[in-house]
């Protein structure tokens, strides 16, 4: 019994073969499955960096930003500016916060003071610190995190403020 290219009795299933092949490379390739959607203010990007546009009304003394999923995030670039805000705002300072349910969310970093005049960018960055060589183990806390959980937001607290101060904010997370 011959078997080979040019033998009758005993094929190769090369269709069948090429077809797998195909079924693979381009329909069970999870490089190649859709994204899963995501919040309307997150824009996927790829190679894992995810830019958001949270919302946030500052209209008082303190306010909050939208929650951003950040499952998977290491570092995050904020930058915000403001518009034309109306009154004083003194001595204001913005906290990340992170959350692993969903629900409680924890510190993450240390708070930046921020300036929040018409026109003003203030940009920072905030990188979760992975050892290289050794196991670092955190304290444990009920208030505070080492690493971003899966979603992240932002507090603004200001010990004066006026009337409104708009505010645009980017992040980058990566």
């Amino acid at each position: 019994m011959r078997m080979g290219f040019g033998s009758r009795e005993m094929r190769f299933p090369w269709l069948i073969f090429l077809g797998l092949l195909f079924l693979y490379f381009f329909a069970l390739n999870p490089r190649c499955l859709l994204p899963v959607r995501a919040a309307a203010n997150v824009q996927q990007r790829p190679t894992g960096v995810v830019t958001d546009t949270p919302a946030i009304t500052i209209a008082g003394a303190t306010a909050t930003t939208a929650a951003t999923p950040t499952t998977s995030a290491h570092e995050a670039q904020i930058q915000w500016t403001f518009g034309t805000v109306v009154g004083s705002y003194g001595t204001c300072t913005v906290q990340a916060k992170t959350s692993y349910d969903g629900v409680n969310f924890l510190t993450l970093g240390s708070a930046v003071s921020v300036t929040a005049t018409a026109g003003t960018v203030n940009a920072w960055t905030i990188i979760e610190q992975l050892g290289t060589t050794s196991m670092t183990t955190s304290s444990v806390s009920a208030t505070a995190a080492l690493g971003f959980g899966q979603l992240t937001k932002f507090a603004f607290a200001c010990s004066s403020y006026g009337t409104s101060a708009p505010v645009a904010v980017a992040v980058i997370y990566r």
